[in-house]
């Protein structure tokens, strides 16, 4: 299955399903089902495009498909018939250099090119910031707790959950408030939600040019944080100082942004 073709259908069921979730999902407070939900309809943008399905529509679309493939992607021309000069001593030569050269890149050769390059340049970028957040792992100071390693650093703007790590700077919270942020990145941790995140990170890396991928990713995290607000209040933690709370925390994220 050619390269284009492939991106070009996975694209456009990327858009069709995110939109989908976003218009008829995203309100619906059945968290766990959104989050499979999300993760099925990304296998199925991935691996739809490369199934041989069979071919239903009608013979004058059909035709007109083809014909537009045909104008996107151009036949090769044929090799005009090479001319031989014999010599009077038998030795024959041609006539004309005929040999075409190696480096003329078709259009399509450029484009996929460019993509590439520009996915590449992400995922360098993706890759300096993990090995960042690596550095500040190894560097703060570590805290066992119930089911996850505390991370306490001055350079944390705002907590946040990174696998088995919870980062965050102490000194900016109040006692009560921290114990229910750590309730709140403990249910990150428990559901492995950092997971769900850096493939969502990596979607929008393979797909760059498509706004839906960063839909897609807007959507996982909003349904990874609703599913923890709801694993926190199910424990008992209080409505609205729970809301103080987050709405502490997204202030200070906003104003260090």
């Amino acid at each position: 299955m050619e390269l284009l073709r492939y991106f070009l259908l996975a694209n456009l069921l990327l858009a069709v399903v995110s939109g989908a979730f976003y218009a008829l999902l995203r309100r619906e407070t059945a968290f766990d089902a959104n989050r499979l939900t999300l993760w099925l309809s990304l296998a199925v943008t991935l691996v739809l495009p490369l199934l041989e399905l069979p071919d239903w529509r009608p013979q004058p679309v059909r035709a007109a498909m083809q014909h537009t493939a045909q104008l996107i992607t151009p036949s090769p021309l044929a090799q005009a018939p090479q001319v031989i000069i014999t010599y009077p001593d038998g030795r024959t030569y041609p006539a004309f250099n005929s040999t075409t050269p190696e480096n003329n890149w078709s259009w399509q050769t450029w484009l996929g090119f460019g993509y590439g390059l520009v996915m590449l340049l992400l995922l360098g970028r993706f890759g300096w910031q993990l090995a960042s957040l690596v550095k500040l792992l190894r560097s703060a100071h570590h805290e066992s707790y119930d089911g996850f390693t505390l991370v306490r650093s001055e350079n944390a703007s705002s907590p946040f959950s990174f696998f088995r790590w919870v980062v965050l700077n102490p000194s900016q919270h109040e006692p009560d408030e921290l114990e229910q942020i750590l309730r709140h990145e403990r249910v990150h941790v428990r559901a492995w939600h950092s997971l769900d995140m850096i493939i969502a990170e990596l979607i929008c890396l393979i797909f760059w040019l498509n706004p839906a991928a960063y839909l897609f990713r807007q959507l996982v995290h909003q349904t990874l944080e609703y599913a923890a607000d709801r694993a926190v209040l199910d424990e008992g933690v209080d409505a609205k100082t729970y809301q103080y709370s987050l709405l502490k925390v997204n202030l200070m994220a906003g104003q260090s942004a």
